[in-house]
C-alpha cells in the first residue's frame, strides 16, 4: 500500500536533510506544510520526553512522550473480523487458553539514544516500517519491520528475534528469522522470564540481531546488534492477546496518528547496548550507506576515529564495565512497546529468510546446518 502523502513528502525531507542538511535546515524543511506533525524543535532533537531513560536503565513500561491531547475525532473504519478488536489491540492471533503466546510488536516507542528518540525518526522509520500495509486495519505502514516475542508460560522461557516481510500477515502470519549475512548468523535467542501474576521480566541479558527489511528482498536487511538485551514490566491481558492497548481516538478519518495523541499504549519497556564499533558496521541504505555510528555522532560516511584507530564519538555507556559514561565505547538503547497476538509458523523450508540458508554476501553457501537444529525452537506453540 502507498504511503501515506503526507509521510512520503515527510519521509524524502528528512532523508534529504539527513543526506547533506544542517540539522535547523532538515528539522524546518520537515516541519513546514505537514498539519500532522506538528513536530517541536525539542521534539525533533530527540530525548524520548516523559519516556527517557538514563544509560543502563529503562522507561517506565506505561510512559507516554505525547502530548496526550485526546480530544474526541471522526475515527478511521477497522474491520475487526479481519484486523481483531479494536477495543483491545487488534489481535491477529489468537493466544487464549494456550501455555505457549505468540505476539509481534506494534508500536516501539524509543526513548534513548537522543539521536534515535525524536519524532521524525520514531514516526517515519520506525513506526512507518511497523505498521502493516493494512488501511482495514488502521494502519498505513510498510509492514517490513517485525519483532516477535514468543512467551513459554509453563516453562518461563521468552524467544525473540525478528522476521521477515510476511506474505500474508493476517491469514498466515510470521516465522523467525534465521540465516546468514556476511558470516553473521541471524536467529531469534531464549532467555528465562520470572512472572509476577500477569506481569514478566527476563532474567539472563543477552545478545540479539534484530533483522530490519528495507524492502521484500531478504538481502536488503540491516542488522541492529543489540547486547544484554533485556524486558521488564511486561504486562499481558487476561485473554493473553495483548500487550498494551490500542487508543483508537487518536486515529483521524484517514487512519493517520500523530505526536497529540498515542494510538498505542505501552506496556512493556526493553534495553540493551550497542557498541560503536558495531554501530560503525550498521549501514543506513536509505541514507546512502551511512553508518549508525556517524548518525549517532554527526558526522558524515562513518565515525571518525584517531591515529590509533579508535572512534573519536564517545558513547554513554561501557561495554566493559556495565556502567553509564566509563569508557564510553556503547550507547544504550531503550524503548517502550505494546505488542497484539500473532500467527506464528515454522518457516524452515518455507521461507528462505527462516530457513537457515545464505543471502546477501554468503549467498550460495548452505547456512542450513548450523540453524537446522534448533528451528523448533521458535515453531508455533499453537
Amino acid at each position: 500500500m502507498p504511503a501515506h502523502p503526507r509521510r512520503r513528502a515527510l519521509v524524502l525531507k528528512i532523508a534529504l536533510g539527513l543526506a547533506g542538511l544542517g540539522a535547523a535546515s532538515w528539522i524546518a524543511l520537515a516541519c513546514t506544510d505537514d498539519p500532522h506533525r506538528r513536530t517541536t524543535a525539542e521534539q525533533a532533537r530527540g530525548g524520548g520526553g516523559a519516556c527517557a531513560a538514563l544509560p543502563g536503565e529503562l522507561p517506565s513500561p506505561t510512559c507516554d512522550s505525547s502530548e496526550n491531547k485526546c480530544e474526541s475525532r471522526v475515527g478511521c473504519v477497522i474491520d475487526e473480523a479481519r484486523c481483531g478488536s479494536k477495543s483491545t489491540c487488534l489481535p491477529i492471533g489468537d493466544n487464549k487458553g494456550k501455555d505457549v503466546q505468540n505476539f509481534r510488536i506494534r508500536r516501539l516507542k524509543i526513548a534513548t539514544p537522543e539521536a534515535l528518540a525524536g519524532e521524525l525518526i520514531q514516526n517515519t522509520v520506525v513506526t512507518l516500517n511497523i505498521d502493516l500495509a493494512e488501511k482495514s486495519c488502521g494502519e498505513l505502514g510498510k509492514g517490513l519491520f517485525t519483532w516477535l516475542l514468543q512467551v513459554d508460560r509453563k516453562n518461563n522461557t521468552l524467544v525473540t528475534g525478528g522476521a521477515p516481510p510476511p506474505t500474508d500477515a493476517i491469514g498466515e502470519g510470521f516465522c523467525f528469522a534465521r540465516f546468514l549475512l556476511g558470516g553473521t548468523k541471524v536467529e531469534p535467542i531464549t532467555s528465562k522470564v520470572v512472572f509476577d501474576g500477569d506481569v514478566f521480566r527476563s532474567t539472563e541479558p543477552q545478545k540479539v540481531k534484530i533483522p530490519i527489511f528495507t524492502s521484500q528482498d531478504i538481502g536488503s536487511v540491516i542488522l541492529l546488534p543489540i547486547t544484554d538485551v533485556r524486558v521488564d514490566g511486561v504486562t499481558i491481558s487476561d485473554d493473553g492477546n495483548c500487550i498494551g492497548h490500542l487508543n483508537e481516538v487518536a486515529l483521524d478519518e484517514k487512519c493517520f496518528d500523530d505526536s497529540l495523541c498515542s494510538k498505542w499504549q505501552t506496556s512493556g519497556s526493553l534495553g540493551g547496548y550497542i557498541t560503536l564499533e558495531e554501530a560503525d558496521e550498521v549501514k543506513i541504505r536509505d541514507l546512502n550507506n551511512k553508518s549508525l555510528c556517524s548518525f549517532l555522532a554527526g558526522e558524515s560516511d562513518k565515525c571518525a576515529r584517531d591515529g590509533a584507530g579508535k572512534i573519536l564519538f564517545k558513547g554513554d555507556y561501557c561495554s566493559t564495565d556495565k556502567k553509564a559514561g566509563s569508557c564510553a565505547d556503547s550507547v544504550w538503547l531503550a524503548a517502550t512497546f505494546a505488542a497484539s497476538a500473532a500467527k506464528v509458523f515454522d518457516g524452515q523450508g518455507k521461507v528462505p529468510g527462516c530457513s537457515g540458508i545464505a543471502t546477501g554476501e554468503d549467498a550460495g553457501t548452505d547456512g542450513g546446518k548450523d540453524s537446522g537444529a534448533d528451528a523448533a525452537d521458535a515453531a508455533d506453540g499453537g
